[in-house]
């Protein structure tokens, strides 16, 4: 029988994280939670070789343990916490925010953000079903549970969260004319705007059409903005 790993080494890594492959044989696996694993970085690793703050994981536990770091506005210690895309690091001892975000390679990269920006987060609607009640739960793309009593929005439509009281700020639905952030395809890293949404009743993907001349799968289109787009991305530099 199978069993899964504990470990995990540096060249099996999510093509995703940005990290020497060959410097060290082992990298921190994350824990299940929010993001799959091939879609996160453990946090002990973003503290060390994305922000380095820190020189080793024992380190980094010193630091985390102080609880000066925070995950979606709240204090993390664990460092295997999976950390992915859209989630807000904040650390105000020193006063640095950040947004995980992909660039155009499809890596997931640190944006600094403005400490007003790290109190809120985007999110995405995967899934609605409805509970005991009658109301409509909600299930996001970061985990995130919704219960509301009408169904007011869509699957693939995305809402601004405010992250210290877990109310909706804003609905940013999936259609024309809106701004989205490319997730995933050969397109990924980039920011559109939806030219049109198309419905297929078929076994292929619903397709979306973007006014900059490229389409994608609706997977991959995370709607972020109406009148102008609320993240940019991260500068790449290739390598």
């Amino acid at each position: 029988m199978r069993t899964l790993s504990k470990h995990l080494k540096r060249l099996d890594l999510s093509r995703a994280i940005q990290v020497p492959r060959k410097e060290y044989k082992f990298a921190t696996k994350p824990r299940a939670g929010p993001h799959p694993n091939e879609e996160s970085i453990a946090l002990g690793m973003l503290i060390r070789d994305y922000l380095h703050l820190s020189d080793t994981m024992w380190e980094t536990k010193k630091i985390l343990v102080k609880r000066t770091v925070r995950v979606n506005g709240k204090v993390e210690t664990d460092h295997k916490f999976p950390v992915g895309f859209m989630d807000v690091i904040s650390i105000p001892e020193i006063k640095k925010y950040y947004r995980v975000l992909y660039d155009t390679l499809g890596r997931l990269r640190l944006v600094e953000i403005g400490e007003e920006d790290s109190k809120w987060k985007l999110s995405r609607i995967e899934d609605i079903s409805t509970v005991k009640g009658g109301k409509f739960q909600y299930h996001l793309h970061d985990g995130r549970n919704l219960l509301l009593e009408k169904k007011l929005y869509s699957t693939g439509d995305t809402l601004q969260i405010d992250l210290e009281k877990g109310d909706i700020i804003s609905h940013i639905p999936l259609a024309e004319n809106n701004y989205a952030f490319i997730t995933g395809g050969k397109n990924v890293g980039r920011i559109g705007r939806i030219e049109s949404y198309k419905v297929v009743n078929a076994i292929t993907p619903n397709m979306v059409k973007f006014k900059e001349g490229f389409e994608t799968s609706k997977d991959n289109v995370f709607p972020i903005g109406t009148v102008r787009p609320l993240v940019q991305p991260p500068e790449v530099k290739v390598e």
